[in-house]
């Protein structure tokens, strides 16, 4: 079963040291997507930027972890690569996988899939997978046991479409190698801006499939230096019916998202980025 046989373009990130991972997501993963539509993206290896560690974002208080902020700052322009070249392609829309990916075919999937390529207009993020708490929306398609939801963002990028509508806006927000700290203190990583910014810029749609079809391997990350637990964290429950009340509270929890960006920018200006809570000895 060929998976996403309409869609343009795939994009798979993938670091330069690591061939194997990519051999091995072609070996797994490519049984099920049209082998020639997909372009490898090669990763960014944020520790190894002229500014990485330097002052203002990284001092004392980031401590260890500047590790980590280094793979965030690292996998979200990575993503911006593969934004870009779905743009320089013209493609109507481009799939975007890490390479840690694993398919989990259903058989409705691809019926439902080619279905929503040819119906969603305008612009809109689709997920084949996504990670815990499940996300709040409605269905709007369904086949053979696969549903297809319009929700209000969810916390994942292991393996999402976007259309050509998106691409602009999405580059205009995300991170240049000049300003990957300053936007890590603003939107935190890649999959943060996805779930809490973009549904709310004008004309949007997010939607995600469910069942999933796609979870991330338990591997070791090279990129964030860290296990991804990746299948412990996917989200297998259906998304939840929004309330009434959910909707009346949407805006102070926009309000609230607002304020928290303003803030932790403010205090990363001033004191670098955070390393790692203290415990609070008893």
């Amino acid at each position: 079963m060929k998976i996403l046989e309409h869609i343009d373009g795939i994009a798979v990130i993938n670091m330069d040291t690591r061939p194997d991972r990519f051999a091995q997501f072609m070996e797994k993963a490519g049984v099920y997507l049209p082998e020639e539509k997909i372009h490898r993206v090669s990763a960014v290896v944020g520790r190894e930027l002229p500014t990485y560690g330097k002052a203002p974002w990284f001092t004392e208080r980031t401590g260890e972890r500047a590790g980590f902020w280094g793979g965030t700052g690292g996998c979200a322009l990575a993503h911006r690569k593969a934004i870009e070249w779905a743009k320089a392609q013209k493609l109507r829309q481009v799939l975007v996988f890490e390479d840690d990916v694993i398919i989990e075919p259903h058989e409705g999937a691809a019926a439902l899939l080619e279905r929503a390529m040819a119906e969603l207009t305008g612009p809109y993020m689709l997920y084949l997978g996504y990670n815990r708490p499940s996300p709040y929306g409605y269905c709007c398609m369904n086949n053979s046991g696969m549903e297809l939801w319009k929700t209000d963002g969810v916390i994942a990028a292991h393996a999402y479409i976007v259309s050509a509508e998106l691409y602009d806006e999405l580059l205009e927000h995300m991170p240049t190698e000049d300003n990957v700290w300053e936007w890590l203190s603003q939107y935190r990583a890649i999959d943060v801006l996805y779930r809490d910014f973009v549904p709310y810029w004008r004309g949007v749609s997010i939607y995600v499939l469910h069942p999933i079809i796609c979870v991330q391997d338990d591997a070791y990350s090279d990129i964030g230096q860290n296990g991804a637990a990746g299948m412990e964290l996917a989200c297998r429950q259906s998304p939840r019916k929004e309330s009434l009340v959910r909707r009346m509270m949407e805006p102070l929890r926009r309000l609230k998202i607002k304020c928290n960006s303003i803030r932790t920018h403010r205090r990363a200006l001033n004191g670098g980025l955070p390393g790692h809570r203290r415990r609070k000895k008893k």
